[in-house]
């Protein structure tokens, strides 16, 4: 894979990131909640989907922010190269060029796909709550497996996309695209059973259930980012181990120690498995606004440690 020109992300594009995973992980969730549960996960199917939706949207806005102007974005999904040669890994469309193995195109496209299938399936919710009797199950599952696919990429393409930088941190983090794929899981399912945890008792049901998927989630959370730092330290990369120094041990230890690793996965994990005795929606909201913060600062503090320059 070629490499990027090393890029300086501000925050705004770890919180893209972070949305983007918490998207697909909500709506993975969902599409699996519909095709095994049907009506008695409806709850969790709604919620899912509204979500995916709505964390969706703020995503192209912060990167035509980042980017400063609006139609960089449209050049992402497509490069206009009308007097040139262009590459094996192209297709050619006219003056219109496509580069589907380039990170940014496909990136670009997977969040376009994402979306219309994420629309699809919130409008199918929507168009039968609006109207009772209607029955749009075959819609919501075709758009639920087909934009599965999008949501799974999208939630692991950030670590793909940092993995072909020239930063040695992202460079030989072998399970960065794991990591973010499990994040955007957590992410998903915390998100998911907060809002429940404040619909009341007509969701106390989806609620339970939600427990079985939000631990699992934590624990690939943590067996990935225990073995995304193996990786590095084993790559015997100087660059790599001063960038992990940083992390681990550096400026941003206590940040990724306490925050993210401690705050973020150890106590909601342990709240996860006291609420399996006691099913209170409080413990719920605590467990999973403590989910969101710590995986968002997993995506932040690697990204702000392997973006230092040292010389």
């Amino acid at each position: 894979m070629p490499l990027l020109k090393s890029a300086d992300w501000p925050f705004l594009i770890d919180f893209y990131f972070f949305l983007g995973g918490l998207a697909g992980g909500a709506f993975v969730i969902a599409t699996i909640a519909h095709l095994v549960g049907g009506k008695r996960n409806r709850e969790v199917v709604r919620v899912g989907y509204y979500l995916a939706l709505i964390a969706l949207i703020p995503a192209p806005i912060l990167l035509t922010v980042d980017l400063g102007i609006p139609s960089r974005f449209l050049h992402m999904l497509m490069v206009a190269k009308p007097d040139t040669t262009i590459g094996m890994d192209a297709i050619n469309l006219g003056a219109i060029h496509i580069k589907p193995f380039s990170p940014m195109n496909m990136g670009a496209w997977a969040l376009t796909g994402f979306g219309l299938f994420t629309l699809l399936a919130a409008l199918s919710v929507f168009l039968e709550d609006a109207g009772p009797g209607r029955d749009l199950s075959a819609l919501r599952s075709t758009a639920g497996v087909l934009g599965g696919f999008f949501a799974f990429f999208l939630a692991a393409y950030p670590g793909v996309l940092l993995g072909a930088t020239a930063r040695p941190l992202f460079q030989n983090g072998r399970f960065l695209g794991a990591l973010f794929l499990a994040v955007g899981a957590t992410s998903g399912a915390a998100a998911i059973a907060l809002i429940l945890s404040f619909l009341g008792r007509e969701a106390g049901g989806s609620l339970n259930q939600m427990r079985w998927v939000t631990i699992p989630a934590l624990l690939l959370q943590v067996v990935t980012l225990a073995l995304f730092l193996l990786t590095v330290e084993m790559s015997g990369a100087e660059g790599a181990a001063q960038s992990l120094a940083l992390l681990v041990s550096g400026p941003y230890s206590m940040t990724f120690w306490l925050g993210a690793v401690v705050v973020g996965s150890i106590v909601p994990l342990v709240l996860e498995v006291i609420r399996r005795q006691r099913g209170s929606p409080g413990l719920v909201a605590i467990s999973a606004v403590l989910i969101l913060l710590g995986g968002l600062l997993v995506k932040h503090v690697i990204m702000a440690a392997g973006q230092v320059v040292l010389s």
